[in-house]
């Protein structure tokens, strides 16, 4: 589905490259796939789309702004890149300067950042390291494939940071997968209307993978609407106003556990979509429906669900959602039943009908 991950002890060039080219990604010594995710906002959180990205190297130069960043930073500071990433005293140095400015995204543990728990590296891991005189001021690494890079965490002395050592570290792993005849850079994925991100549209025309078709295009062709999340939405929205024109109440929400195949592989029948359109039924303890919009195959299905717990627990859930009508649905949720699957809006519809009249 959307979410998955996996910890494989060794990943060869060329199925790393397998793996990203079907939008996958490096975490660690983990490669996974997570096409939504919750990000904090002014009202609480909200689940985005986060869009796979790559930027084509045949024929890529750095545009004027780039060349200028990159040559002031070659000339006064001293840079090696790829050797085999290591995390020694000096990178624990700037890596605890970073994590005092940026908590989040240092690097937590070394360990488990660069060894896969046998004492070996997952992926053929390389180094970008910045140094001023003999002083590391800047450090990256970069997973490599047989025809790509990807880029996984670029860490920098907070002192240095007027001279943006943390997106030239990204320019000079560009650099050298060019060097190396590689054929794509992947510095991992973006989150429309999410600017957190937006950085990386600074290295040049980046392209995305798109769900529905399973193939790369121009991140300029995507439009507001198309994004994943937002699409979802607005089928959903569709499908509910159309429910209600019939009489039918129903609750649109975000579902919390969407990416539960992250850490629980038990063999239950989990709910694994984002967002869910629960339904309202006379008998909720026996029919559940819940509608959702496949991105994937960009048409409806429809199931019948039970929240966990016991019987009651499930219709106290199922009556809290209908009557109160939550953004967010934090409750576990399973699928009992397959009602339709691929449907257009009239035959789910119809089907819905059928099953709550």
């Amino acid at each position: 589905m959307f979410s998955r991950i996996r910890y494989p002890d060794h990943l060869s060039h060329e199925l790393l490259d397998t793996y990203l080219e079907a939008g996958w990604r490096c975490m660690g010594q983990a490669i996974y796939t997570s096409h939504f995710m919750y990000f904090p906002t002014y009202g609480g959180k909200e689940i985005y789309s986060t869009i796979p990205t790559r930027l084509p190297l045949e024929g890529y130069a750095f545009r004027k702004s780039l060349r200028k960043i990159y040559r002031k930073v070659q000339q006064q500071f001293k840079v090696v890149s790829g050797n085999q990433a290591n995390f020694d005293k000096d990178k624990e140095i700037v890596n605890g300067l970073y994590a005092a400015l940026y908590p989040k995204k240092a690097i937590t543990d070394p360990k488990e950042y660069l060894d896969n728990g046998n004492g070996s590296q997952t992926f053929d891991t390389r180094e970008v390291c910045v140094y001023d005189g003999d002083q590391l001021v800047a450090f990256s690494y970069f997973a490599t494939g047989a025809t790509s890079i990807y880029s996984k965490q670029g860490i920098y002395d907070p002192a240095y940071q007027k001279y943006s050592l943390g997106f030239f570290t990204m320019l000079e792993e560009i650099a050298y997968a060019q060097q190396e005849g590689k054929q794509y850079y992947y510095p991992g994925y973006v989150v429309p209307a999410y600017p957190e991100f937006d950085y990386k549209h600074r290295i040049g025309p980046l392209e995305y993978y798109e769900l529905s078709s399973e193939q790369w295009s121009a991140f300029s062709k995507l439009e507001t609407d198309n994004i994943p999340i937002n699409y979802m939405r607005n089928k959903l929205l569709s499908l509910q106003e159309h429910l209600a024109q019939r009489g039918l109440i129903s609750n649109l929400s975000y579902y919390r556990h969407f990416d539960i195949r992250f850490y629980d592989r038990r063999p239950f029948p989990f709910m694994e979509y984002p967002m869910l359109l629960t339904i309202q039924s006379s008998s909720p303890a026996d029919v559940c429906p819940i509608a959702v919009f496949d991105p994937c195959s960009l048409q409806f299905n429809l199931y019948n669900c039970r929240f966990f717990g016991s019987k009651d627990e499930h219709a106290d859930i199922y009556r809290y959602l209908i009557t109160y009508q939550p953004q967010n649905c934090d409750f576990y949720t399973a699928i009992f039943d397959t009602y339709a699957e691929q449907q257009t809006e009239k035959e789910i519809i119809d089907k819905i009908v059928l099953i709550c009249q």
